[in-house]
């Protein structure tokens, strides 16, 4: 690993958790006029994402034992190990032109500024590892460095343009103004998304079949608070959990779903109070910033891309998730030609549904429709994508963990854009295979 690399895989490791407050912070100092204010802001967003972040972490945890359950009941073996964010560092932390492609990234971000092709500064190099990967196996393969850099700069430019034309959908559902969300694995998928509406509105009865959270609190009344229903579906997971031993040892087992249940309970408490926290700092900050450009710069309305966290903990996503998260492992169980099941990157559900719900209007009907459709095609996705990953694991003799015959990352190898890019140049990597 070169010096070079070491550097920007340190920077990259620290996250969006850290890395966009902190850029926040700096920018801050610049575009308000007040650096008290500034500080507060930013310590309301350092709060409020450190805690939501922790908060989701445990979320994701909570499913584990029924997910285990779900499998086992299966009987299905998976082939290709979902290890996460650490299949696409080993990727990017050891080809030899990830320095090349942050260069020329961060050039096309610029130049596509100045020649008002996009409207969003893309400044969260978190976000910046799937044009990282995507040019690092296309020079595994073929050892041209002008092609991966090309094909990791043609991703780049399509997720920015995607992300401008879906950013008044996730200003207006989630209420932050003069933002987006530059993730290619993210951002894809809403055009998906707006071809499933459009579909549901041809459609006589079910165009009319609507379900929002708006109403749901309103006919459950008490039963809809964060709280309660937290602890209604946290015990009917742990009964799930324990149904093969429900009969035999009840009072176990009841026990048992008792403490799933206050855990979601707990769960559901805190994540919202975080994103409260969060957005107390984050809507001046971000307004600060797209005032002093008006002033400054340019009159053109310009947007701060942001990570899919930020707007996470919405109770849509976080309501839908409850759900999708066990259904995904379900689906990955019996679907078939799918050898991967998401472990290490399955907080991709609650970010990939921020972008099903936000073009649906906040439809949680119509959002689930969308996720039982995508939901399959990233499995299948990132699924083929184990080959590449596990080849270039073997290429630079990198261990492939737990034994595992392929590894693959869910987050990262379920990019469509990616894969069809890899199908179209796939004559040109057929010659150096």
């Amino acid at each position: 690993m070169s010096n070079a690399n070491q550097v920007i895989g340190k920077i990259i490791e620290i996250g969006p958790v850290i890395i966009i407050p902190a850029i926040l912070f700096v920018i801050g100092f610049i575009t308000t006029r007040n650096p008290l204010k500034n500080f507060l802001n930013s310590l309301y967003i350092f709060t409020g994402i450190i805690g939501f972040s922790i908060s989701l972490a445990l979320f994701i945890n909570f499913f584990k034992p029924l997910i285990e359950t779900i499998v086992s009941a299966s009987g299905k073996e998976f082939t290709v190990l979902d290890i996460g964010w650490s299949a696409s560092k080993h990727v990017v932390f050891n080809s030899p032109v990830t320095l090349y492609i942050i260069i020329a990234v961060a050039a096309l971000n610029l130049v596509m500024l100045f020649l008002r092709l996009t409207r969003t500064i893309n400044f969260d190099l978190w976000n910046w590892i799937i044009f990282l990967f995507a040019g690092s196996i296309v020079f595994s393969v073929t050892e041209i460095m002008w092609l991966s850099v090309l094909v990791a700069a043609v991703i780049s430019a399509i997720t920015l343009v995607i992300t401008d034309i879906y950013a008044p959908y996730l200003q207006s559902f989630y209420g932050l103004k003069s933002v987006s969300n530059p993730q290619t694995q993210l951002i894809i998928w809403a055009p998906v998304v707006q071809a499933v509406n459009i579909i549901l509105n041809k459609i006589p009865f079910i165009r009319r079949a609507h379900i929002f959270y708006a109403e749901i609190k309103y006919r459950l009344g008490m039963f809809s608070e964060p709280m309660v229903l937290g602890f209604i579906l946290g015990f009917v997971a742990g009964l799930v959990t324990r149904y093969s031993t429900l009969l035999t040892a009840p009072k176990q087992d009841i026990l048992f779903s008792l403490g799933m249940g206050l855990q979601l309970a707990v769960i559901m408490i805190i994540m919202p109070r975080f994103m409260t926290l969060l957005y107390r700092g984050l809507a001046p900050a971000i307004n600060d910033i797209s005032s002093f450009i008006n002033r400054k710069i340019t009159k053109r309305e310009l947007h701060i891309g942001l990570d899919a966290v930020y707007f996470a903990g919405h109770p849509e996503v976080i309501g839908l998730s409850v759900i999708m998260i066990p259904l995904t492992a379900y689906i990955a169980s019996v679907l078939p030609g799918n050898n991967i099941l998401p472990s290490a990157d399955l907080v991709l559900i609650p970010f990939l549904l921020v972008w099903l719900i936000a073009p649906s209007g906040g439809d949680i009907f119509r959002s689930f429709i969308s996720a039982i459709i995508i939901i399959p095609l990233t499995l299948w996705i990132s699924s083929d994508m184990g080959n590449l990953f596990t080849g270039f694991f073997q290429k630079y003799s990198i261990e492939i963990s737990q034994g595992a015959q392929a590894v693959s990352s869910y987050g990262t190898g379920s990019n469509w854009l990616f894969w069809i890019l890899l199908q179209i140049i796939k004559p040109i990597l057929n010659l150096f295979s």
